[in-house]
């Protein structure tokens, strides 16, 4: 099935790339047929013709976003711009709702960047978040949940926000601004996180820290006694761990001695750039409950940017086919092993 999906992509590919190379493009992919949509208005066009399990592709380019109503997949080219594959980020442009009832099949968001609010509504289940760069995420209404979410190697630059008691969220290596939860528990597993607006004690309430380096802007600041946290490590003040009654985090250690680039907390909002990569002191010094380094390099899945979903990086087509129709094509296509 992948195999075949690549090759209709390609002959699409190839019928436009002399006039379109830089077109704006979604391809819809449902069981065996393929359909392309082109312009900033091609996700919207996408998504009105998907159904639940459908795949839509983005390029790279600005989308124009819209309400997201069914359990698709949807993947961008990348969160930021990649130097390593030399993919440019899908900017999805403008606020929009996440408002998914579909039990049957999962939402799957990849790729993405999105600079706007992005709100769920009603009951959100099982969705997935990969390799995306968010800003605000919150719900829509006091009734609204997010149930099972999982944000795997993402980016949320302001705030994400839980209400419902009904809520759970994951997020495993990821890199996070004001996480808030007044009841449904968040599950933080090798994560850089900041908090900004408020304490971590007065927003985060029933949920775990596990490997992960915890960064708060009031001196005060402790962790709710509500939660636990595992092997993190800590810049401010060791009371940040007072509530926590076991041994093995880490606090007070001057962020110079912990990453190699990233020295001001205060600089944290809306650093897209920043890698937060530790010292090499530090990787070797500050270790998670499996032995490997805290924070987002650390762990069973290291923080990487680059798209699971294989890009096409390379289409060299000759201009003419030879004398018995055969018609020569010389693709690269990178892809996460």
């Amino acid at each position: 099935m992948k195999k075949t999906f690549l090759l209709v992509v390609l002959m699409s590919l190839i019928g436009f790339k002399v006039n379109a190379q830089s077109s704006l493009i979604a391809t819809l992919s449902h069981e065996n047929d393929v359909k392309v949509f082109y312009g900033a208005s091609a996700l919207k066009e996408a998504h009105e013709a998907a159904v639940g399990g459908d795949v839509i592709t983005l390029s790279s380019g600005r989308f124009n976003a819209v309400d997201i109503t069914k359990a698709i997949t949807l993947r961008g080219a990348s969160m930021a711009l990649d130097t390593v594959y030399h993919n440019e980020p899908t900017v999805l442009s403008g606020d929009f709702r996440i408002n998914v009832s579909d039990t049957l099949n999962r939402l799957t968001l990849e790729g993405l960047y999105s600079n706007h609010t992005i709100r769920y509504s009603d009951a959100l289940e099982n969705a997935m978040f990969i390799k995306c760069r968010f800003k605000f995420i919150s719900h829509s209404s006091l009734s609204s949940y997010l149930k099972n979410a999982t944000f795997l190697h993402c980016r949320i630059s302001d705030i994400i926000n839980l209400n419902d008691s009904r809520s759970s969220v994951s997020m495993i290596n990821c890199i996070i601004e004001d996480p808030c939860t007044q009841s449904g528990p968040f599950e933080f597993v090798n994560c850089v996180i900041y908090k900004y607006s408020d304490t971590f004690e007065e927003t985060i309430y029933n949920s775990s820290f596990k490997n992960c380096i915890l960064m708060g802007r009031y001196g005060s600041d402790n962790i709710n006694s509500s939660c636990t946290a595992y092997n993190c490590v800590s810049n401010k003040e060791s009371y940040l761990f007072v509530n926590i009654t076991n041994s093995t985090n880490k606090g007070d250690i001057p962020l110079t001695d912990l990453f190699k680039t990233y020295k001001t907390e205060e600089e944290f909002l809306y650093l897209d750039d920043e890698m937060f990569e530790l010292t090499d002191e530090a990787k070797t010094k500050y270790l998670g409950t499996d032995g490997t380094q805290v924070g987002i390099y650390g762990g069973s899945m290291p923080f990487d940017i680059t798209p699971t979903n294989p890009q096409i990086t390379k289409c060299n087509v000759a201009s003419k086919s030879t004398i018995d129709g055969k018609l020569s094509v010389d693709i690269q296509i990178n892809a996460v092993e």
